[in-house]
């Protein structure tokens, strides 16, 4: 509300005939409204966008806020009453990289460190020596206004001060005594080393992290591989499958994220390494070419069905989506799924002679087809009034738990056998304009040329039928 009273002052003021002049320090308003002003320049961009707004109703913009004389507290006098704070943050906590809304002792040191980099770098943008203020605050610290981030300064700086207290960097062991963010921050450092800045880099020497150290670090991101696997291992005599979630931990160890960086390095890979040849031997599906979650869906299903009280109704519900997606999944899943007597012949002993009324978005649909020969609209799509779009979308939510009729779900695929891909739906929309280039010779535009060629580089990962279907366009991978 302070914020508020303060603006309206300001904009009885402009109403009154006055120009708000930035530059000379707003004369013609009192004492208090002026210093509230140059407060608002000093910290514009740390305001709201309906702050900005509102300062642009009485004339204050970005630029205008830039040329703010300098607000009182910036003078010699002041200068030095903040460099003491200053001083007394740094003997505290060895930096001056202090984040914006730091606050010591009551200051506003964070802000005001903030306008002092500012300034400085004003300075060098103009090629201008620098100033008493920034030779005196790079007294306290030099790096209080480093060429890069400060978060990057911070970070150094809390394991500088562990390792000057006696911690081991212990590089080798993947910096095993450092907690878990500064683990992650040293490999980052270890991995980009070359990118850094020199002065960065002469940093990373004084706590021990040279130029020799990070070009051997280990191959892995993790010091015992055979403690991996033996965790892996593990999980999968208890849970039947390592197609697990990301977030997944073991007795402690981050499994999940393990897997992820092995499956991650195994699709770069041309030939399997011993450790993911390792995984193999443990789960021949621990990498499949389809979501995880299909996995680990059907490992449920294979372990309840020998339940005593029979199959839950999620799996149940599962399995009727599987029937109905039947023809769009991989053969390697059917196999797995007829191991299992989950297949069409079983899903059609359980169809029932029940006769099912036409559903009212079949014309539509026909309709559509005929004019644009699919069903790959958008979910906002409308056809003579009807809401074909988000009809279809419902449509294709049915007939993957297998809720949707034979006559519908029938009469669809007649009109367009990809109506319900298992790829995404926003694939074969892209794919129909590009089908729809082709045919007519047109050019792809930019963003089609993007997509053409993302689905060359990624082609071993695509469905078999998703290759057939680029293949008879002229989409070929990369050779």
């Amino acid at each position: 509300m302070e914020w508020q009273r303060s603006w309206h002052q300001a904009r009885t003021h402009v109403d009154g005939g006055h120009v708000l002049d930035t530059a000379a320090g707003f004369p013609g308003t009192t004492s208090a409204l002026a210093t509230w002003l140059t407060t608002q320049c000093a910290q514009y961009d740390t305001l709201q966008p309906d702050q900005h707004d509102l300062l642009a109703r009485i004339g204050i913009t970005a630029a205008q806020a830039q040329s703010a004389a300098a607000r009182p507290a910036e003078n010699e006098a002041d200068f030095a009453t903040a460099l003491g704070y200053a001083r007394s943050y740094h003997a505290v906590h060895g930096t001056l990289a202090a984040a914006v809304d730091t606050v010591h002792d009551g200051f506003q040191l964070g802000r005001w460190l903030r306008r002092q980099r500012q300034h400085a770098r004003d300075h060098a943008d103009r090629g201008t020596p620098p100033s008493a203020q920034t030779k005196a605050l790079s007294a306290v610290d030099p790096w209080w206004c480093p060429p890069w981030g400060l978060a990057w300064q911070r970070a150094w700086q809390q394991i500088h001060g562990q390792v000057k207290a006696g911690h081991r960097l212990d590089a080798e062991r993947h910096f095993r005594s450092f907690a878990p963010a500064q683990r992650t921050w040293l490999r980052l450092q270890r991995t980009h080393y070359d990118d850094l800045h020199p002065d960065q880099q002469r940093l990373l020497g004084d706590i021990g992290l040279t130029r020799d150290s990070a070009r051997t670090r280990p191959l892995t991101p993790y010091a015992e591989t055979a403690l991996a696997l033996a965790h892996a291992r593990a999980y999968a005599d208890t849970h039947h499958t390592l197609a697990v979630a990301y977030s997944t931990v073991h007795d402690g160890f981050p499994l999940g994220r393990w897997l992820n960086d092995q499956r991650q390095q195994a699709r770069r890979e041309t030939t399997p390494s011993a450790r993911h040849q390792a995984l193999t031997a443990i789960d021949p599906w621990w990498n499949p070419p389809w979501d995880l979650a299909w996995q680990r869906a059907c490992t449920r299903a294979r372990t309840t069905q020998t339940r005593p009280h029979g199959v839950p109704a999620d799996v149940r519900t599962w399995i009727r989506a599987q029937h109905a997606a039947w023809p769009h999944l991989r053969p390697q899943q059917q196999k797995l799924l007829a191991d299992l007597d989950i297949t069409p012949e079983a899903a059609a002993r359980r169809r029932t002679s029940r006769v099912y009324p036409v559903s009212p978005g079949l014309a539509h649909a026909r309709d559509y087809a005929a004019l644009n020969g699919h069903l790959s609209c958008s979910k906002d799509t409308r056809h003579d009034g009807f809401a074909l779009g988000d009809w279809l979308v419902q449509t294709r939510r049915r007939a993957r738990q297998g809720r949707l009729s034979p006559t519908t779900s029938q009469a669809l695929d007649t009109l367009d056998p990809w109506w319900n891909p298992p790829w995404p739906s926003i694939w074969q929309r892209t794919y129909q304009q590009a089908k729809l280039n082709h045919h007519t010779g047109q050019a792809y535009s930019p963003t089609l040329q993007r997509w053409t060629e993302r689905q060359r580089t990624r082609w071993t990962t695509l469905h078999p039928d998703q290759q057939e279907l680029l293949s008879a366009i002229g989409i070929q991978p990369n050779t």
